[in-house]
């Protein structure tokens, strides 16, 4: 019976040395914008574990974004910069979109999001 008091030990242990996956910030907040607009935005993802974390790949909710990033290994506290655009052609009202990071993490998947409100064009912009 006594060595079933180590396993959840371990498992802690085990825990400490996983990668652990921060993604700064959460969400963005890109504001208003027009039907149209092409929103930049910069994530970073930290690895703030103790083995090097693993991204397998990161997803967006929705094909009307596009995500680049130079590699796929972090090291323990260091970081990698993740660039997303985002096309508000055809969209209006609020929008929320998520991007979704698969890894080898113990917190793996983990999300963050894009918001934000993408205005209607007006009747009266043009002729």
């Amino acid at each position: 019976m006594r060595a079933y008091a180590f396993i959840p030990l371990l498992s802690l242990l085990a825990w400490g040395q996983t990668p652990q996956v921060h993604v700064q910030p959460p969400e963005y907040n890109f504001g208003r914008v027009a039907q149209g607009t092409l929103v930049k935005a910069r994530f970073v993802v930290l690895n703030e574990g103790k083995a090097p974390l693993q991204i397998q790949e990161i997803k967006p909710s929705c094909s009307c974004s596009v995500l680049s990033w130079e590699r796929r290994t972090i090291a323990p506290g260091d970081s990698l910069p993740v660039e997303i655009a985002f096309n508000t052609a055809g969209k209006v009202g609020r929008q929320r979109k998520s991007f979704t990071i698969l890894s080898n993490a113990a917190n793996s998947p983990t999300l963050f999001y894009l918001v934000g409100e993408v205005e209607a064009p007006s009747p009266y912009d043009g002729d």
